[in-house]
């Protein structure tokens, strides 16, 4: 079972790449909850030493491995030994194995193939314990961490895509005074910004829908759509506003032609160097996450930032996005899950929250942490105080995590892509995904 679920784990998480305020406690068991403490009957009687593995690289790993020192430092019975670049691969291959580590750090998408198959162990046993409040987490983040109505992991941070990020030059050589509100707008905007050469080659869009990739989440979500119908079991790629979403981005291909735009990516020039094409304005627009184009973002830098719009019709999905969390989790194997625990609060309470986002620049889970003064007075994080505003929008949300979400991912992806290209209907192929999924859902539940 583990072997075929470390097959489909590697597909990597979806449609993305790549804290209390003053007077929180210092306690390193702080948790979102009033009485976040691990209870002392539950505390490891001796000294401990547990092992934590992450998934970033040494360049890039100071600031977790900050908080095991912190930790290790703040009480003196549980020592944490810490392993980075552990990826999902090595993850499972490790509790495949039978020698896990007792706490890791993963993209969300892995734990519900990981639950199912028995490799995760289950918190509501914990949070009822000692009355973790999953309230205070970000709402989207931490249903990310549930399988099946359980949870199994806490949110450790999350990246969230509800941003369209456009070039400030390209607007005004367009006579365009702000940003589009409406998708209607965006639309619009994108023909005023596309430019074509003497021989009908594209040579600037305004904005193309797919690029980098296929947002196969990020689009249902702006249009309210959804993918489960939890009181069915029935899966639900093919309901109106999926399939509207898919046919607004058919539009563009529509407008400008397939094989212009083909033509047209060709020649962009490679993401996140000087030739980005966001930076150079052969795109005008795109849809952004926190981590794109920090510096280039500022207050005078060349590029602006705005909600994504919304359908003109439904002014409720204002602020509506995608949310990716990294989770924290306990193998089902773990030789210290008390412990373990204890450090996953730890990561949980505010100073730990605080620390991390202000050190790595990422949007921290703990909702309360979004207004800490340690964040919003911080110059050096001024770049993050849109998205901290926007982690508070309830239109914010993601993909249902379950044991097949991979393989229904892929299919989004595949017949997604051949409805953009005009080979088949949106409707078309959202049918055919639920004829690919349903039985993929059924099985689960048995």
């Amino acid at each position: 079972m583990l072997s075929s679920v470390l097959a489909l784990s590697v597909l990597g998480a979806c449609s993305s790449s790549n804290t209390d305020t003053k007077g929180s406690s210092s306690s390193p068991s702080a948790s979102p909850s009033a009485s976040a403490s691990v209870k002392p009957s539950d505390k490891p009687k001796e000294k401990v030493e547990i092992t934590f593995w992450h998934v970033w690289s040494e360049k890039d790993a100071g600031p977790i491995e900050a908080q095991v020192a912190a930790f290790n430092k703040k009480q003196d019975r549980i020592t944490v030994k810490v392993l980075g670049n552990q990826d999902a691969t090595k993850q499972l291959t490790a509790i495949s194995g039978g020698n896990p580590p007792d706490v890791a750090l993963t993209f969300w998408n892995n734990l519900g193939p990981w639950a199912d198959a028995g490799a995760v162990l289950e918190l509501d046993p914990y949070f009822k314990k000692d009355n973790f409040d999953t309230a205070a987490v970000i709402p989207s983040a931490m249903e990310r961490m549930k399988v099946n109505g359980k949870y199994y992991g806490i949110p450790f941070t999350m990246s969230m895509g509800s941003t369209l990020m456009y070039n400030k030059k390209a607007f005004q050589d367009a006579g365009l005074s702000g940003p589009p509100e409406t998708l209607e707008q965006l639309l619009d905007y994108s023909k005023k910004l596309t430019k074509k050469d003497a021989g009908g080659n594209l040579t600037n869009m305004g904005f193309l829908p797919d690029y980098p990739w296929i947002d196969n989440v990020f689009w249902p979500l702006i249009f309210g759509g959804s993918w489960v119908d939890e009181a069915t079991g029935k899966v639900t790629p093919n309901k109106k506003e999926n399939v509207d979403a898919i046919a607004y981005q058919r539009k563009y291909y529509e407008e400008f032609g397939v094989d212009a735009i083909g033509k047209f990516r060709s020649g962009l020039g490679q993401r996140g160097t000087p030739q980005d094409p966001l930076l150079t304005g052969q795109l005008a627009m795109m849809i952004g996450w926190e981590y794109n184009f920090a510096e280039e973002r500022k207050k005078d830098g060349p590029l602006g930032i705005a909600p994504f719009p919304y359908p003109q019709d439904r002014p409720d999905l204002k602020g509506a996005g995608l949310v990716s969390p990294r989770a924290v989790f306990i193998p089902k194997k773990a030789k210290n899950p008390e412990a373990a625990w204890e450090f996953m609060q730890y990561l949980m309470s505010a100073d730990a929250q605080v620390e991390f986002a202000t050190a790595s620049k990422v949007i921290p889970t703990l909702a309360k942490v979004l207004d800490d003064d340690r964040l919003r007075k911080n110059e050096q994080l001024s770049t993050l105080w849109d998205f901290y505003d926007r982690a508070k929008n309830k239109n914010l949300q993601g993909f249902p995590n379950n044991v097949y979400i991979n393989q229904y991912l892929q299919f989004l992806s595949e017949e997604t892509e051949k409805a953009l290209k005009g080979q088949q209907s949106a409707k078309d192929a959202m049918d055919k995904v639920a004829e690919k999924v349903q039985p993929l859902a059924d099985k689960a539940k048995k």
